[in-house]
């Protein structure tokens, strides 16, 4: 979606929902920030496309080790598929060491995939392959999972959640079409999964093509990050930053967003560009991720 077009929506956004208008410099920063968020989720497409070429020419799954490649991968059974979802989500992406801890979890040291038929026959076997090297070394979890502990054995640790999952697998295999809010319900049942990763692992299946539709709301009203990033643009507007009017917003700007734009995954390119922008509204920084 071209910037100026971006633009235009939050200005219009704005005026109608605030009677108001912020700085031009500020809204092209917020639009940016947006263009980005936007990217973010249509990378998506690209991925699909890596792997409907990756089943055409029967390439090895180590060569797209991308969880949200193989994810999509039609040779890979609808349980394998929600698996690599959810140890994707468990670990994240390091801004240091990349995809490596999930890539321990998904692949033996021969490169070849751990496929969750094979796991879920004999998880004690798996377990014991994780536990027969340092499964955490050199590696952390990704920002959103900083405060996961870094354990496999005891109760709050890896082991203890992939059971859970691994035994409760159906629950989140749905055959018909299922609401995003169902799903993110469900998911934070699941041992150290939190709001934030429920969000996460919810989001992934709907923009990895599975039977889930996409969020009608940012989930921002518990997230001190997007109510801060929404008490700005309520400042910068001259209007009350109460909490109450921040969900408000935050409310509004989601339905006015779905009502006048075309945007996929609207709900978490809002929350996300939101949040990006209230780091430096003034001077553009790119984020990858």
């Amino acid at each position: 979606m071209e910037l100026k077009k971006i633009e235009k929506l939050w200005t219009n956004a704005i005026k109608e929902l605030l009677d108001s208008k912020i700085d031009s410099n500020i809204l092209n920063i917020l639009a940016k920030q947006t263009s980005d968020s936007i990217r973010r989720i249509e990378i998506y497409e690209a991925y699909n496309k890596r792997a409907i070429q990756a089943v055409e020419v029967k390439q090895e799954f180590w060569h797209t080790s991308n969880p949200f490649v193989l994810a999509q991968r039609s040779d890979l059974s609808l349980h394998n598929r929600l698996w690599i979802i959810y140890v994707a989500t468990y670990f994240g992406k390091s801004n240091k060491s990349k995809w490596i801890l999930f890539d321990r979890a998904t692949f033996n040291k021969k490169k070849s995939i751990l496929l969750f038929d094979e796991i879920k026959l004999d998880l004690n076997k798996y377990f014991k392959y994780l536990s027969s090297f340092d499964f955490f070394e050199n590696c952390n979890y990704s920002n959103h999972r900083k405060f996961t502990p870094k354990n496999l054995l005891e109760n709050n640790g890896v082991f203890k959640s992939m059971e859970y999952f691994a035994n409760n697998i159906d629950k989140y295999s749905s055959v018909e079409k299922m609401d995003f809010h169902t799903m993110y319900k469900l998911s934070q049942k699941i041992p150290n999964f939190g709001r934030l990763a429920g969000f996460d692992f919810s989001s992934s299946l709907v923009k990895c093509g599975f039977n889930i539709e996409e969020p009608k709301s940012m989930y921002a009203e518990h997230s001190t990050g997007p109510l801060d990033a929404i008490g700005l643009i309520l400042k910068l507007t001259k209007n009350s930053a109460s909490t109450t009017s921040r969900k408000k917003l935050c409310t509004d700007l989601m339905q006015w967003f779905l009502d006048n734009s075309n945007i996929f995954m609207v709900g978490q390119v809002l929350e996300d560009s939101i949040c990006n922008w209230q780091k430096n509204t003034v001077n553009y920084i790119r984020y990858s991720g």
